[in-house]
């Protein structure tokens, strides 16, 4: 043991002293900081991990258990310490209360870190501990528990050694503690010792004997741990012991109990003090005071008297020496001697101050006389009392100058103190001193007499007095203790049972009594509570009945029936029927009123809780959604209204919630229908509206007026407005025809131009139905559509047609006219050859033509199938909406709730099947529907199944005979297949629309006229765009036969001139169409081969023969029937790719031949 001591004050030897001195002061101040931590509730764990937070301790009986615990520990392992001793006059066994002090603060928390100090204060009195040390220690004594309380903080909330975790936290710990704890000793220690001391011999000895704790704590926490849980003393373990919150943050994020904020715990007990440690703290608290009073006294009286005592004690034995000097001065024979330093050395070594003090004589200039101790040097001479080899001359010497300077002045008699400090053994002795100048009857000596005894001493039996007083405070606070335990049980047992009676009865156990007490005041509270109780159980008895009566009224009940205090922070009844309604248990909302709140839907949330809070001042009336766990949404209509007590105040609030939504599930199907049907009219692609068949004002115009021409529907409402923007060229006409027929109560359609708000003209087609009462008109109503575009074409085909015809006939007598002037010329070659290159660029027209002229009659099918489409559309429109659709709006109005619902589950799958393409239904369908309409007593079944099949609702499967029982199903048919008749004829109409404004694009595009200059202009051309517009040109001729695949694989457009390309184009498309005889597949496919486009077209059909391949280039060879060409086509088209520096190929075998034309890329071009 002292080896690894002497080991250990090497290395700290070996370290420069300004070091350690700097390490000491850097450990002091962080030892300050981690006790202000400590003491101050601060946690660096706040819920379990690192951070900054505030812990809160809950004052309980425990708390004060383990302040018991915690002292009479230290006390013990103190006690047990003091008798081995580690370092030789310094250090005892501090290992076994280090390790008190460790298990204390870790198991108990902060009860056990504010107990330590004063603890192991009042255990080192015990041991002997001079009080002046503990006054000069009293901040180590808070920072040493504070060093401890890291461990707390470490391994605090489960300190099981059995686990890896803790032993890598713990060794964590414990490097920090080695590193703070001993240097700073070592600083306080300074104060008391030199530094080299402190530094270099305490620092190792603490370091060594803590060493000695933390090799022992783990086992000892091994058997330690699992006591302090079995009797419920661990801290972590408690509920509502310790909490703790982050510093930043208002709510607690951690609890003792179960390692977090738990549910079940009465938060209004929480931080109450038992009625034991009520009566026992202000026991423990004076008994602690009047103790520490009386010591203290004691201790300063004894301090007093000793001192006093050691001053007579030096007077008398300074004049004891005197008296000695002077006998031994004044014998005759010394008077004219010298004295003789060895015979006033025996003088002095006989005197009683040699065994336990020094006695010694300096003269005025500090020379050593003599001593009372042996004098190594046996010499006549004196010498320096500073160098003396006794370390107490030594010290008594350098105090003395120090104090007095200049000794040759001092005349009176002086005492002083100084203190000797020695390393082995580590020791600080404390030397009372007096010095008393000293002459001779012959004045011919003038010395200093001094005098030096050890303050242990004559404190000996003082100190022996502290520490056996300080056993005896401690005695008496364990007595105090225990009494106070005992006189609190007696006071508090009662209360607690009468407690515990209360708690039990507010539990529902009304049947409990406690015994009388022998004390006269617990005993009448006894009795008291006796009686209160049985007339409470009789109380309880007669409510009980009452409540049962009430409750079976309740619970028989649909609606939801409560009743809450006015606040709404408590329910006091609520009925089963919520359960049912809400889909939560009435448990739950006992528990927490409040969850009523959480269930009502956001949206409506506000209102409701504007409405509760009026409950305390009226009657209040409240509809409102709730959200069921499920997701379900219910409406619910809440009434409510606050009663009075017998003391007039509002008190109660009772009310009434009754689910109503089946109730607003009917509105709100009224509502969409109506809403439906509004929509229908408003998206139908023409005006439907109602005017007065006299006035001719409106009184209806659909949302789609302001859509098509501009105006509001109130614009259209003003008398005369229609008449007044007729085109002024239609206006008589449109006026005169629609008065006449009205006139005639004869429904009419007829076309008139009006005139748009923003100015634009558009054409109308009007289909009007005349509703006459008595015989006389009284309601117009119809359709307007806009026809606008369709004139647009027709005007476009008529003058395409006669554009059409004239160029013809131009050509073909320019054609005439050439042929004649070819065969008078036929003798010349040259001069024919000429002419054919005059010629040629009218040839190329005229095939272009004679493409044309094949394209004309398609075309004229191609767009009068689509306006046929609309006009017969519209007509069947405007037959609906005068026979049916006034009906429909008296007949929705007259549907109960289950016809409403059977309506429009009918009309959407109707309308679903107006928007889809599908086959029809076959007669087996028919027939299974026949049947289930049959069997399920359905009348009119035939008819039904027509009806079903033509609207397309056959798709509902076995939902629809269960649909269409009821008496009203043809009517409900009827209905639904007006409207989506509507909705079909409307589809009809735009899709028509649409493909007729398609052609006609086209085919503008196509014949679009360029200037000359644009006619020999290269630029970038899309293959595709060309290509789509041809096609669209060639739909009547190839839509039926003639399968089209399109495999475009380059998008890139290629250098060219896009109409002579179109002639190349539609050769190309021709010759292939010819070939098949407009039956097989056509494919056309575009892609880039290195720096061309090439574009393809492959047919099916029946091939090139071999022999004539070598002259399908050459001029008006051709294969084809008289009247399908003149054998240009290709002629012409090489020559135009040619011309643009391209090159056209071709392929064939029997059922496929290929023409592929190659053409510069734009972007290779660039």
């Amino acid at each position: 043991m002292h080896t690894a001591i002497n080991w250990l004050e090497s290395i700290f030897s070996s370290i420069p002293l300004p070091f350690l001195e700097v390490w000491g002061r850097f450990g002091y101040i962080l030892g300050i900081f981690i006790m202000v931590a400590a003491f101050g509730g601060f946690t660096f764990r706040p819920g379990g991990r690192w951070g900054f937070g505030r812990e809160r301790q809950a004052w309980d009986e425990r708390a004060v258990l383990s302040i018991v615990f915690t002292f009479i520990l230290i006390f013990v392992t103190g006690f047990l310490g003091s008798f081995i001793v580690l370092v030789p006059g310094a250090q005892t066994f501090e290992s076994l209360k280090d390790l008190s002090v460790f298990l204390c603060i870790v198991l108990f928390g902060y009860p056990a870190l504010i107990a330590v100090p004063f603890a192991y204060g009042l255990s080192d009195l015990i041991e002997g501990v001079p009080p002046e040390f503990l006054g000069d220690w009293v901040l180590g004594y808070f920072i040493n528990p504070s060093c401890f309380w890291l461990a707390y903080q470490a391994i605090g909330r489960d300190p099981d050694f059995r686990k890896i975790n803790t032993w890598r936290k713990y060794l964590l710990f414990v490097l920090v503690f080695l590193a703070i704890e001993p240097v700073l000793w070592g600083y306080l220690c300074s104060e008391q010792f030199t530094s080299e001391i402190s530094y270099r011999n305490i620092t190792p000895a603490l370091l060594f004997t803590t060493g000695i704790t933390w090799m022992i704590a783990p086992f000892a926490m091994l058997v330690a741990f699992p006591l302090a849980k079995r009797y419920g003393m661990f801290w972590a373990e408690i509920p509502g012991h310790v909490k703790e919150l982050l510093i930043s943050y208002k709510e607690w994020v951690w609890e003792s109990g179960k390692g977090e904020v738990l549910k079940d715990v009465n938060r209004n007990e929480q931080g109450r003090m038992p009625i034991r440690i009520f009566l026992v703290t202000p026991f423990i608290v004076l008994v602690l005071v009047m103790v520490a009073t009386t010591a203290y006294l004691t201790l300063t009286s004894s301090q007093n008297a000793a001192d006093k005592l050691a001053c007579r004690l030096h007077e008398e034995i300074s004049e004891h020496i005197r008296l000695r000097l002077d006998n031994y001065l004044d014998r005759p024979e010394r008077k004219n001697e010298i004295p003789n330093q060895n015979d006033i050395n025996r003088l002095l070594w006989k005197t009683s101050i040699t065994e336990h003090g020094r006695a010694f004589i300096i003269n005025r200039s500090g020379m050593l006389v003599a001593s009372s101790q042996e004098i190594i040097q046996n010499t006549e001479q004196p010498f320096p009392a500073a160098n003396s080899g006794d370390l107490v001359i030594r010290n008594a010497v350098r105090n003395l100058n120090h104090n007095f300077g200049n000794l040759i002045l001092l005349e009176n008699i002086n005492q002083f103190r100084f203190d000797i400090v020695t390393a082995k053994p580590l020791s600080r002795e404390t030397w009372l001193t007096q010095v008393s100048p000293y002459k001779d009857s012959s004045k011919n000596v003038d010395w200093l007499l001094v005098t030096a005894m050890p303050a242990a001493y004559y404190l000996e039996g003082v100190r022996a007095g502290n520490s056996q007083s300080a056993m005896v405070f401690a005695i008496a606070l364990t007595l105090s203790l225990l009494v106070a335990v005992i006189l609190a049980g007696i006071v508090a047992t009662p209360i607690q049972r009468i407690s515990s009676a209360s708690q039990a009865m507010a539990s529902g156990d009304l049947s409990q009594r406690v015994p009388p007490s022998r004390l006269e005041e617990l005993g009448a509270l006894s009795s008291s509570f006796n009686h209160m109780a049985e007339q409470l159980q009789e109380s309880f008895h007669r409510t009980k009945t009452s409540e049962e009566r009430f409750r079976k009224f309740a619970e028989n009940v649909q609606e939801v029936f409560w009743i809450t205090t006015i606040d709404k922070k408590q329910l006091l009844y609520i009925n089963q029927a919520y359960e049912k309604v809400w889909g939560r248990t009435c448990e739950s909302l006992y528990a927490d009123p409040h969850t009523w709140l959480d269930a009502i839907h956001p949206e409506d949330r506000e209102g409701a809780k504007e409405a509760s809070a009026s409950q305390g001042i009226g009657v209040y009336d409240q509809e409102y959604r709730i959200l069921r766990p499920n997701g379900e949404i219910r409406w619910i209509q809440d009434k409510g209204f606050a009663i009075q007590n017998e003391d007039g105040l509002f008190d109660k609030v009772i009310g009434v919630a009754r689910d109503i939504t089946e109730q607003k599930e009917s509105e709100e199907a009224l509502l969409a229908s109506q809403r439906k049907f509004r929509d229908l009219v408003d998206t139908t692609p023409g005006i439907v509206w109602e005017a007065d068949a006299v006035t001719f004002t409106f009184t209806f115009v659909s949302q789609q007026v302001e859509n098509l021409l501009g105006y509001r529907v109130e614009e259209w409402k003003e008398p005369g407005f229609w008449a007044n923007h007729l085109h002024p060229d239609d206006k008589e006409k449109a006026v005169e025809y629609c008065v006449s027929c009205t006139g005639r109560l004869e429904a009419h359609d007829f076309e008139y131009r009006f005139i748009c708000k923003d100015g634009r003209v558009v054409w109308l087609h009007d289909l009007v139905k005349v509703i006459s009462s008595d015989g006389k008109p009284e309601w117009l109503r119809g359709v307007m559509v806009d026809v606008t575009e369709r004139k647009h074409i027709e005007e476009a085909i008529l003058d395409l047609n006669a554009n059409l015809e004239r160029k013809i006939e131009v050509r073909t007598e320019e054609l005439k006219k050439s042929n004649e002037d070819l065969v008078l010329s036929i003798q010349d070659q040259k001069r024919v050859m000429k002419e054919l290159e005059e010629t040629q660029g009218q040839l190329l027209l005229s095939e272009k033509l004679a493409a044309l002229g094949q394209l004309a009659a398609g075309m004229t099918h191609e767009l009068n199938t689509p306006l046929g489409a609309i006009v017969s559309s519209n007509r069947a429109i405007l037959g609906i909406l005068n026979n049916e659709l006034k009906e429909i709006p008296d007949f929705l109005s007259g549907l109960n709730e289950d016809d409403s619902r059977r309506f429009k589950i009918i009309l959407s799958e109707s309308l679903t099947d107006a928007t889809i393409s599908e086959s029809l239904p076959n007669r087996v369908v028919k027939k299974q529907f026949i049947q289930s309409f049959k069997f399920a007593g359905i009348k009119n079944y035939d008819n039904l199944a027509d009806t079903v099949m033509d609207l397309g609702v056959h798709r509902l499967g076995e939902e629809l005979t269960e649909l269409l029982n009821t008496e009203k199903n043809l009517e409900i048919l009827k209905a639904v297949s007006s409207l989506s008749t509507i909705v079909r004829l409307s589809n009809v109409i735009s899709v028509a629309t649409g493909k007729a404004s398609h052609v006609v694009e086209a085919l503008k595009n196509y014949l679009n006229p360029d200037d000359n200059a644009k006619e020999e202009e290269i630029t970038s051309v899309d293959i595709i765009s060309e290509i789509e517009s041809i096609l669209t040109l060639y739909h009547g001729k190839i839509k039926y036969g003639v399968e089209v695949i399109k495999n475009f694989l380059a998008t890139d457009r290629c250098m060219g001139n896009g109409n002579k390309l179109n002639q190349v184009w539609i050769n190309l498309l021709n010759n292939g169409l010819q070939s098949m005889n407009y039956e097989g597949k056509l494919e056309i496919r575009i892609e880039k081969q290195d720096s061309w486009i090439v574009t393809s077209f492959i047919d099916s059909g029946s091939g090139i023969a071999d022999d004539i391949k070598d002259k399908i280039f050459e001029p008006f060879f051709t294969t084809k029937k008289h009247g399908e060409g003149i054998g240009l086509g290709l002629d012409i088209s090489k020559k135009i790719v040619e011309k643009l520096d391209g090159k056209i190929e071709f392929e064939s075998s029997p059922g496929r031949t290929k023409f592929s034309v190659f053409l510069r890329s734009a972007s290779s071009s660039i």
